[in-house]
């Protein structure tokens, strides 16, 4: 293995950056936008607080705040909750400075972990070095032509239903509903008793919203009579019979009542084209980081000799039970640099 960096400067380098950001240009293809942006030039250098020979600035420290999950991030606003943070801060200096005195960074595995975190690093510096792409109009024009089925919605109906097996069965619930035919929970209460299509039943008669057309579980008869009902509330006058009502794949006969329409839905290219577009840029942008990463990993192979013992590989042997008390290295919860425990600072 190479001779790596102290464990304890890697972890610094590696501290958490901001969430990304989305950029104005070209719609907005998600990029890192440093926090410490916000702050004054002459603020950036500060130091917040120092442990030993090691510092933290203003801008360390607002960089840290700044990748702390986005949902949690205004508790910080609140002074003791910075504080918390300064101090999680300065209990993974004291650690980190205790395990290096004790050697620890020299072990196998956290020398291990140092590799892997240069190589993530090393991964990221290259995607962020690439230039965010340009959409073109024709390129967003393209796409929605591609997807017209994406931004046009035909009209749909929501209704309840109550089915019975004999039409005059239906006729009898029909009457009696619409004597009730304000009272939306009469309508359910019965569906729920008399309904004999189990599905709709199971949800007090409700088919949620489907099209003219019906779906796989709304028969095309069904759905056209709801169609015909001219107001939410209302009870079609007319039961309706259908070859496949879900009762025994025989015939059904449906009382229905419409509970809600939604209309045909038509968004233009010009409704769509800031959200083609960010979708657009963001995808040439991924496609050309992972392009990047590949050359950077071709050119490394090439200059770089590489050997791999295939016998050697083929006697790897692999435990698959799970043991209750697993060996290796488990870092502190100080040290894991999740939300709300910064890392180590970067030294200056």
């Amino acid at each position: 293995m190479p001779e790596a960096p102290g464990w304890r400067g890697i972890q610094r380098d590696a501290a958490p950056r901001a969430d990304a950001a989305v950029a104005a240009a070209d719609g907005g293809a998600g990029r890192r936008v440093d926090p410490c942006a916000i702050l004054e030039p002459s603020q950036r250098d500060l130091v917040v607080a120092r442990v030993g020979d090691q510092s933290l600035t203003l801008c360390d420290f607002t960089r840290r705040v700044n990748s702390q999950n986005p949902y949690l991030r205004a508790r910080f606003n609140a002074p003791e909750q910075r504080r918390a943070l300064l101090q999680s801060w300065v209990d993974a200096e004291l650690l980190a400075a205790e395990a290096q005195h004790r050697g620890l960074d020299r072990e196998p595995e956290v020398r291990r972990a140092v590799i892997i975190q240069l190589a993530r690093r090393l991964e990221q510096s290259t995607r962020d070095a690439v230039p965010t792409p340009t959409v073109t109009d024709a390129e967003v024009r393209a796409y929605y032509d591609a997807h017209r089925a994406e931004y046009d919605t035909d009209a749909e109906v929501r209704a309840s239903q109550i089915v019975l097996r004999t039409r005059a069965d239906a006729e009898r619930v029909l009457a009696d509903v619409r004597a009730h035919e304000a009272d939306d929970a009469y309508f359910r209460a019965q569906a729920r008793a008399r309904s004999v299509d189990v599905p709709s039943q199971s949800r007090d008669g409700d088919l949620a919203f489907f099209p003219r057309a019906g779906n796989p579980t709304v028969p095309p008869e069904v759905a056209e009579a709801a169609f015909s009902i001219e107001r939410n509330g209302q009870i079609l006058n007319r039961v309706v019979e259908s070859a496949h009502g879900g009762v025994d794949h025989g015939p059904g006969f449906h009382v229905i009542r419409l509970t809600a329409r939604r209309d045909a839905l038509h968004r233009t290219v010009d409704d769509e084209q800031q959200r083609i577009r960010r979708r657009l840029v963001n995808e040439k942008l991924n496609a050309a980081q992972e392009a990047a990463v590949t050359a950077l990993l071709a050119r490394l192979r090439g200059s770089t000799a590489v050997s791999i013992d295939e016998a050697a590989l083929g006697r790897v042997r692999v435990d698959a039970q799970p043991r209750a008390a697993e060996g290796g290295v488990v870092a502190p919860p100080a040290l894991m640099g999740g939300p709300g425990v910064p890392m180590p600072a970067v030294p200056r």
